[in-house]
């Protein structure tokens, strides 16, 4: 059995310790690449990457309005991103259908409104009910 002072000193330490430096940079890049990552997730929770361009929507028209929008139209991928970002964070999901059969979903106090013929990603613009 080897004692630790020549665990340390000997030629067994510098097995271990030192590896080419080939393998050594590969791991510390390697290392890198996964902290960086992590971060990107960690980041991606905090700004709600999913609802991001519709709560963009709902802001704009908040400012210009001084509330928000009743109403806004969303493209297939836009709506089930909505959808799952409730599901992601347990919030309740208010689904329903309008009297011409499309499906909506509350975000704040903004009907989403699914509008399959529109492009996947297609956000409209914001509106309020007629009055």
């Amino acid at each position: 059995m080897l004692s630790r002072r020549e665990l340390l000193s000997g030629a067994v330490a510098g097995s271990v310790v030192a590896p080419d430096a080939e393998q050594s940079d590969r791991y510390l890049q390697d290392v890198s690449q996964a902290i960086k990552d992590l971060r990107f997730a960690v980041e991606a929770q905090r700004t709600f990457a999913e609802i991001q361009r519709v709560r963009s929507r709902q802001v704009d028209f908040l400012r210009a309005q001084g509330k928000f929008p009743d109403f806004l139209e969303l493209g297939v991928d836009v709506w089930f991103g909505v959808y799952d970002w409730h599901v992601r964070h347990q919030q309740p999901i208010a689904l329903g259908r309008d009297p011409s059969g499309r499906y909506n979903l509350v975000l704040i106090a903004t009907n989403l409104i699914l509008k399959i013929d529109a492009d996947p990603n297609f956000v409209g613009v914001p509106y309020d009910a007629p009055r």
